[in-house]
């Protein structure tokens, strides 16, 4: 098989100018690209070596993982492929269960599939692989020498007793991957990249900045403004009418109350794996219960008191208060809610058990009109206008400093966490604190740290100097004061200095797109069917 890892994890931060102006463009190509090689030494020796586990016995041959044009693809390749690369992955500290969050098994499934679309149509051009080829390719595996040498009972090995088939089909299947390399090799050869290119990428490139900010965003002051009078929230809202309505248009539908019912429940209970007889047991009383409630019309409060085994309701008659339809299991709750107060639901099975419920009195939904909500509007609005100036005097400030020469770093130090290392921690800053981009080119769409900002960015690749941008800026989540440490513009000098390795960057991203261009249409000509079930079991099993 044609393999290269999936996903990359850097290991250092940006180690040099010409790795960080290519740091927009390359980010595909480095985390989502499928790479393919023809190293089979790094091939057999990583991936069905002898540290391999090579396939479960449990795994049928005969099961697919996919179908390609209605050629299968057996699910032990998965298996192995998948266990190689999860393997990987635990090594570099990622937990197990972030694997399938990550979609791992699905880009294997992406990568065994482009694998035999290639092989495919390689067979439709007449592509093949000669006998020379196929041996060369076999001796340049480590694992089949023998002090140096060429050790065929190595080889007869490997071939039965890990890939499990005779010398002659394993060979049949090498030639076919073999000859989609071949074709693939064939497909990024014709890429070709002029002159007009290369400058137009440096051009983008080679306009670098790097800055240290500081966001003032009006949620890290509402504690300062703590709660508000109500003789200042009316004067404020007599005065902002029309902001309040607005708000009120903007959000209408935090305004909507849902249907309710006050209710009463039963529940007993059973699990979902029970055994048939214990779930018809749990089944027959609940239907008891019922027909204690309907034709003995005992009180619903007394009898849950002394059948219902939920601990939260049962000492309280079963009582749920007003409840809407989504904090009920769907199934009881369309059947609770159908009902008319006084009458009760029959037995209905939910995953917690079984349920039976009345209804005691049912509330319509509701649009709450503004003048309803006008004081709960005005009373939030006049928090974020109060924080909004807090956040206005501090950012204004800042910016004084920074211009009389204050750093920026010192006058808001970064709080330290001690989740730092860990690269799967995320967090959000609840005060205004100093923070650095680290150098990127005008190319990038969502500058690092700042995000997709264009006004931002413009006012960055405007400025011809590092220096304090002379201005209090806005930015979606708050006020942003900025200092460009460092403000590079191409030039002609600098060009030819890195348009050799300018070119190898833009060829490799045009081989890349070509690449993808052509799978694409591979999969978009062909039939390609995956088994989702076979699928899970092996991932669940890993």
């Amino acid at each position: 098989m044609l393999w290269a890892p999936i996903l990359q994890v850097k290991a250092s931060s940006h180690a040099n100018r010409r790795k960080n102006m290519s740091n927009s463009s390359d980010t595909t190509r480095k985390y989502g690209s499928l790479a393919f090689i023809g190293a089979l030494a790094v091939l057999f020796a990583l991936q069905w070596g002898p540290g391999s586990q090579g396939c479960d016995a449990r795994i049928q041959d005969a099961e697919a993982a996919a179908t390609v044009n209605g050629k299968p693809i057996p699910i032990k390749d998965f298996a192995k492929a998948y266990s190689q690369q999860a393997d990987n992955f635990r090594r570099q500290g990622v937990p197990a269960d972030l694997l399938k969050q990550f979609g791992i098994h699905k880009q294997v499934v992406d990568q065994l599939v482009n694998t035999e679309l290639l092989a495919q149509a390689a067979e439709a051009r007449g592509l093949r692989t000669s006998n020379e080829d196929l041996k060369k390719s076999l001796r340049d595996v480590p694992f089949f020498l023998k002090d140096g040498k060429w050790d065929a009972e190595a080889y007869k090995n490997y071939v039965r007793n890990f890939e499990g088939t005779t010398e002659v089909l394993f060979e049949d299947k090498l030639r076919r991957q073999l000859a989609a390399q071949k074709l693939l090799d064939l497909v990024e050869n014709s890429v070709a990249v002029s002159d007009e290119e290369v400058k137009a990428k440096y051009m983008k490139e080679g306009d670098v900045a790097n800055v240290t900010f500081v966001r003032f965003s009006p949620s890290m002051y509402t504690d300062k403004v703590g709660v508000p009078k109500p003789a200042d929230v009316d004067a404020w809202a007599a005065k902002n009418d029309a902001a309040i309505a607005a708000h009120y248009e903007q959000n209408k539908f935090s305004y909507f109350l849902p249907e309710k019912v006050k209710a009463r429940q039963i529940l007993l209970r059973v699990a979902p794996d029970a055994d048939a007889a214990k779930k018809a047991e749990v089944k027959a009383r609940a239907e008891a219960v019922r027909k204690q409630l309907v034709d003995e019309k005992k009180n619903f409060a007394e009898l849950a008191k002394a059948t219902s085994e939920d601990v939260a309701t049962r000492e309280k008659g079963g009582d749920l208060g007003y409840v809407e339809r989504l904090a009920l299991p769907a199934a009881f709750a369309d059947l609770l809610f159908a009902l008319q107060p006084g009458e009760v639901t029959t037995p209905v099975e939910t995953p917690a058990g079984w349920f039976i419920g009345t209804v005691e009195e049912k509330k319509a939904p509701e649009q709450r009109p503004l003048d309803s909500v006008k004081k709960e509007i005005a009373s939030q609005l006049y928090v974020k206008a109060k924080a909004t100036e807090l956040a206005q005097a501090d950012a204004q400030k800042a910016l004084t400093d920074a211009q009389a020469g204050k750093k920026l770093a010192e006058l808001f130090p970064a709080e330290k966490k001690e989740d730092g290392s860990n690269p799967f921690a995320f967090g959000v800053s609840t005060k205004p604190e100093a923070k650095q981009t680290g150098e990127f080119n005008s190319a990038t769409e969502a500058m690092p740290q700042l995000g997709n900002e264009a006004a931002i960015k413009k006012l960055i690749f405007t400025a011809k100097s590092p220096g304090v941008i002379p201005q209090v800026l806005q930015s979606s989540d708050g006020l942003i004061v900025a200092v460009i440490d460092e403000r590079k513009e191409p030039n002609d000098a600098d060009f030819e200095t890195q348009k050799t390795q300018l070119r190898l960057e833009a060829i490799k991203g045009k081989q890349f797109e070509t690449r993808e261009a052509f799978l694409k249409s591979l999969k978009q000509s062909g039939t390609v069917v995956t088994n989702d079930a076979a699928i899970e079991k092996v991932i669940g099993d890993s």
